[in-house]
């Protein structure tokens, strides 16, 4: 067991493995163990991914509220009203993608296919629509016309390799990825993929390697701090993935990211802790209070022995 880990206990709300747009992480629903054989690291992102991902298409009241509030999306719609071309159908898509306004984002993406049924910008941003509603397999099919129209687009291959990660094809994916990071060598966005993909991979070394190739490419990048943390998480490095969790976010942020990879490995005491010590940093963060319940039951049941290894 990894002492040490109780004074690390701390932990990111926010999206730790989920994870984003242009650099996506990854959100497999499957559950594999990590290759050492100890508790599964997916179980910590689908955790994660359960508090960070919105709902699936969003209130039509959200949409209007964007359109009168968003001056961004209000120009992109007096263009798109004054020339409705494909081109425009596909910007106001993207920009309700980007808001989460999942429904409004695929309308308008499948107007601009009505309008150039080979825009595979927009066959790509469709794949990526059914990917954050939770539904990969339907994203395929776009995905897929798309590279048939742009077979060079690494854009395109990171997007599919995503679905891949969703549909828990590991493998697949680091193949689309590789596609993907030779058509754009050094790419931080699929370096952080390829890092996430290897660590669902249990592939620990290959995983923390990529992951500090995509920091180093990009160190804003966020989501690769993210996926550093959950390598090191996933390898026993609980210092080091404190570290990386506390660059990606605040201290409560930090402090229930910890907790959730604490207790995905079955440190339970610790988890608790760091639970505690993110309701104390936000109190309205009720989840981390749920969790460090959860977490301190667990210590109770635990077999005396495992805390004596």
């Amino acid at each position: 067991m990894h002492r040490q880990t109780a004074k690390t206990a701390s932990a990111p709300w926010v999206c730790v493995a989920v994870f984003a747009a242009t650099a996506f992480s990854g959100c497999a629903a499957r559950r594999v163990p990590v290759a050492d054989g100890g508790a599964s690291i997916e179980a910590f992102i689908e955790q994660v991914r359960q508090l960070s991902l919105k709902a699936r298409p969003a209130p039509s009241n959200e949409a209007a509220t964007l359109e009168r509030d968003d001056p961004e999306l209000a120009l992109a719609r007096l263009a798109l009203t004054a020339a409705p071309t494909a081109d425009h159908f596909r910007q106001v898509a993207e920009l309700y993608a980007r808001r989460g306004v999942r429904d409004a984002a695929y309308k308008n993406f499948a107007s601009a296919l009505r309008l150039n049924p080979r825009d595979a910008d927009a066959l790509e941003g469709q794949a990526r629509v059914w990917r954050d509603w939770g539904m990969p397999h339907l994203g395929l099919g776009p995905a897929y016309r798309a590279l048939a129209i742009a077979p060079d687009a690494p854009r395109l291959h990171n997007t599919l390799g995503t679905l891949l990660i969703a549909l828990g094809q590991y493998r697949a994916a680091r193949t689309v990825f590789e596609r993907a990071l030779r058509l754009d060598p050094g790419a931080a966005y699929v370096l952080n993929n390829l890092c996430y993909t290897a660590t669902l991979e249990g592939d620990h070394p290959r995983a923390i390697a990529q992951c500090r190739a995509a920091v180093a490419a990009d160190p804003r990048l966020r989501q690769a701090h993210n996926n550093l943390a959950l390598a090191y998480a996933a390898a026993g490095d609980f210092e080091a993935a404190s570290r990386e969790f506390l660059h990606a976010g605040d201290a409560a942020a930090e402090r229930y990211n910890m907790g959730v990879a604490l207790m995905a490995t079955a440190h339970y005491a610790e988890a608790a802790a760091a639970f505690d010590e993110a309701a104390v940093l936000e109190p309205w963060l009720e989840i981390a209070r749920l969790r460090a319940r959860q977490a301190k039951n667990l210590t109770a049941r635990q077999v005396p022995q495992h805390d004596q290894r």
